[in-house]
């Protein structure tokens, strides 16, 4: 008996995935962040005034809606080049001319961007989830390429908090679901 379950776990280590295949974060949590992350922009974007979008706190950064682009930009282009290789098929999401200087363009913009985003994760299968690719210049799995939705949002929008202070907005409270 003894040596039988010995033999047993023996297996069941040998055929466990290791653990650089393993799946680091589930599809549907991925989804359920980027929905909060499109929250959150939206709270942001309602929180400021409309006078505060070509706002920049210092030379040399980017204003207020720039940032808010940045943030809702980048995540559909990292989600849409982790799943499908490239740039061929990324919607225009609106007029840069336009929306970074109106407000409801911007929030438009914004939601078009995360919805882009959240279409992007529904489509991508669990299976290809661990396919190698290369993202930004590094071999990684697709999984990985699309946890940096994880830190490149929350990063950037996080950097909006200053410039609303020195408009004298309080910023929405953090939520992270």
């Amino acid at each position: 008996m003894r040596h039988a379950r010995l033999a047993l776990i023996l297996a069941l280590a040998c055929t466990a995935a290791p653990l650089t295949a393993q799946q680091l974060i589930s599809k549907d949590a991925l989804i359920a962040v980027v929905e909060n992350h499109k929250g959150a922009v939206i709270r942001y974007i309602d929180a400021a005034p409309d006078s505060m979008l070509s706002f920049r706190p210092t030379k040399g950064v980017r204003t207020f809606a720039e940032q808010i682009e940045h943030a809702a930009g980048a995540d559909a282009l990292i989600a849409h080049l982790a799943i499908t290789g490239g740039m061929k098929g990324i919607p225009t999401m609106g007029d840069s001319a336009v929306y970074l200087h109106n407000k409801a363009a911007l929030k438009a913009y914004s939601i078009a961007a995360m919805d882009h985003t959240i279409q992007m994760l529904k489509a991508v299968s669990d299976a290809s989830m661990q396919e190698s690719i290369v993202q930004f210049g590094n071999k990684v799995t697709r999984g990985r390429a699309l946890m940096e939705l994880l830190d490149h949002f929350p990063w950037t929008l996080g950097q909006t908090v200053p410039y609303l202070r020195l408009n004298g907005v309080t910023p929405p409270a953090y939520s992270p679901f």
